[in-house]
């Protein structure tokens, strides 16, 4: 469906760039720094609370078919990421990024107030799921800005390392983080799988699944902040990109 009609209007030929003028790319882009540092860390809650879904189902809600329900609400975000132009156009992309951690946030919280009671669990969880979405929506479309920044700053526009970088690699990196902490958390707290859970090991899914995502979402929010500034400049750097490539056409004729 995304492609059919489709034509592509204009073909242009672009010479691949080396990696080592990617790389060239990256010094001083301190907006990609940014996202890319946020994103990682996004992904360790995002893996961590999918992850420890299972055993907070299991061990501590003691329903483990709650698990599938929580897997299967995930449909859900596409909601929160249909509203996302709207809220960008109210707010911006900071603000909207800082909004859906803070709405994922408020839904960890509710869980952690709510006990066993189904109807409330779900309701927190599809909160939560609203503000992931929002927030994990964001920095993909951000990244784009620290193109035209490196290109700004550099006079290298090298789209497919700054992109792949901050997108899969994060992602990656993020996830592998998320199962590896949780695991050695409640592994010191003497998790046993299949097992009766003592209360010291109850209480490390509790906090990994519930509270380890709010911590980190602080966090991010935190370094989301310092983005705020480089937001106000695309204008100016789009501006000014704009003439530099009108200036390089007349060159060339």
């Amino acid at each position: 469906m995304a492609f059919k009609g489709m034509k592509e209007r204009t073909i242009a030929v672009q010479k691949p760039i080396p990696f080592k003028d990617s790389l060239k790319a990256t010094v001083g882009n301190n907006p990609w720094y940014i996202l890319v540092v946020a994103f990682v860390i996004y992904w360790v809650a995002q893996s961590t609370r999918n992850g420890i879904s299972v055993y907070y189902a299991k061990y501590n809600l003691g329903n483990e078919q709650l698990t599938s329900v929580f897997n299967g609400l995930q449909v859900l975000g596409i909601i929160a990421t249909i509203c996302i132009p709207f809220i960008v156009k109210v707010t911006n992309k900071t603000a909207t990024m800082l909004i859906g951690l803070a709405v994922g946030a408020f839904g960890q919280i509710m869980m952690a107030f709510v006990g066993n009671n189904f109807t409330l669990v779900i309701i927190a969880w599809i909160i939560g799921i609203f503000g992931a979405s929002t927030a994990i929506a964001m920095p993909f479309g951000m990244l784009a800005d620290t193109v035209d920044y490196g290109e700004w700053k550099t006079g290298i526009r090298a789209p497919g390392f700054l992109t792949a970088v901050g997108s899969a690699f994060c992602i990656q990196l993020g996830s592998g983080f998320g199962s590896f902490i949780p695991s050695k958390i409640m592994a010191a707290a003497g998790f046993v799988a299949n097992k009766t859970q003592t209360a010291h090991a109850l209480s490390a899914i509790h906090f990994t699944f519930i509270w380890l995502p709010v911590i980190i979402y602080a966090i991010v929010a935190a370094i989301m902040c310092l983005y705020f500034k480089y937001e106000k400049m695309e204008p100016q750097i789009k501006s000014e990109l704009a003439a530099r490539h009108a200036k390089n056409g007349q060159t060339n004729e």
